[in-house]
This record gives structure tokens, sequence and C-alpha cells, in this order.
């Protein structure tokens, strides 16, 4: 099955990107974290496509979608994600989102609530960025006094495993192409990072699937086992010898999780 690449255009007239293999009977929609692009979920996609149909959407600024300084809100994220699955006519889908993907996908339950949704799937990310006495599982060391600084820094390696050299090959030539400016995009990751997604968790009525690597370098993994004890429809798994992007360095144990959990 063959992998299409397109292009739709949103609300306020900015050109994202996506990837759709257009067949299947069940619609998968995976969103990457902040910086990365669709070729990170390449060896997901090609695992998964013959029995769902999986869609990857590059995020506005990121992967070769157009860089804009238009929409630098979370908020403006899941109205991405609201019309373009009303553009591909999609009523009911699981979401899968890696770090800021899923925060994509919680800010979309927020705002317009979870009838497009069957199930909903975060890649090691925190429903809460910035740590304090109520919160200890932050994104590192981020803390309300150095909030603003902080994310401006170089936050190193994203991935513990091994990657595949052919992905690693395709995203340095994209990131070449089409790269990513940290710079530009800083007052959408100060949007995001700012963000408490607590409640919204507390008060999901999907089933929710929180997968972390015991090796992130962002998020103490014990963050999922308190926010599974909110809801009795959030489930969680610690993926052992992983960092931060799952999808990229254990695609065939995510491929087999999803399966499982979607079924």
């Amino acid at each position: 099955m063959t992998v299409s690449e397109m292009y739709f255009e949103t609300s306020d007239h900015v050109k994202l990107f996506y990837t759709d293999t257009q067949k299947g009977n069940l619609t998968l929609i995976c969103i990457p974290g902040i910086g990365g692009s669709h070729v990170l979920w390449d060896q997901v996609v090609d695992l998964l496509k013959e029995q769902y149909r999986v869609i990857v959407t590059d995020p506005r600024n990121q992967g070769l979608s157009q860089r804009t300084p238009k929409g630098e809100t979370i908020e403006r994220h899941a109205q991405d994600l609201e019309e373009l699955l009303e553009y591909l006519k999609i009523d009911k889908a699981v979401g899968m989102g890696n770090s800021m993907g899923a925060a994509t996908l919680f800010a979309y339950i927020n705002k317009y609530g979870a009838n497009r949704f069957l199930r909903l799937v975060d890649l090691d990310q925190s429903p809460k960025m910035i740590a304090d006495p109520s919160w200890q599982y932050g994104f590192k060391d981020l803390d309300i006094d150095n909030f603003l600084e902080y994310l401006k820094l170089d936050f190193g390696k994203a991935h513990y495993a091994h990657l595949n050299h052919q992905m690693v090959a395709r995203a340095k030539k994209e990131y070449h192409d089409f790269p990513y400016d940290p710079k530009q995009n800083y007052r959408f990751l100060v949007d995001h990072a700012s963000k408490d997604w607590r409640n919204t968790l507390k008060n999901l009525t999907i089933p929710l699937l929180i997968l972390v690597g015991d090796h992130s370098p962002y998020f103490d993994y014990n963050f999922a086992k308190e926010v599974a004890s909110w809801n009795k429809l959030i489930s969680y798994k610690v993926i052992k010898d992983c960092g931060h992007l799952i999808q990229a360095e254990k695609p065939q144990e995510l491929a087999t999780i999803i399966e499982k959990f979607v079924n």
C-alpha cells in the first residue's frame, strides 16, 4: 500500500503537510512533537498501514508544513487538527501524539470534546510541564522561576535507543531542506509549556494509553502511573530501554501495543 503525501490549507491560510495511507477500517491520526516531523513515524506507518488508515501530520512551522508567525498557540494547533478531520471527513479516529503532539490532543479534547475520537495514545508527554509543589513530574528542570529562559536552551538528544540509519538520513535531509527554527517557534513553545491538562485528563470520557520511555531525558516516567490513578479510562506502559521518541526508537513494540489497544 502506498503512502500519499498531501497538503491542505487551514482557515487562516496556512498550508499543512500530511501523509495518508488512505485505506483501512480504522483511522490513526499521528502528531509529532515540537520540532519533529512525519519522517520519525515512517517505520510505524509501514508496520500498521496494511491494517489501518494511518495519517501523520506536520504541525505548522515543522517538517514540510508552512513557516508562519500566525497561530502560535496549542489551541490553534488543536483547531488545525479539527479542520484536517473535517477536510478529510473523519468522524471517528484514534489519536496518537508524541510529546507536544499529545498535548495537541489534550487541547483538542478540551476545546472540541471527544466525539471524533475513539481512543488516545500519549507518547511521553506529561500533562503539566512546569513543576511546582502540586506536581513533581515536569519537563526536565523547568519551573516557574526559570521558565522563560529555560525554554531557550538546547534540550539535547531526545532518544536513548538506536535509531534506524535510513530514517535518520531522511530526517537529516529534510531538516537541511526545510530547517526548523526554534527561535521562530519560541512563543508557541512558551504557550505549550505553560498549559496544565490535569483536569482535562481527570474528566476524560474515552480511553487513553500513556506510553513512557524508562530512559526519557525529558520526563520522569513515573508521571504515567500517577495520571493513570486519576481516571479508570487511563492506562499506561513503561517501554524499556527507550527515550522520548518512542515511535522512532521502538516502532515494532509500539505497533504491537497499538494493535492490541485499538482492537
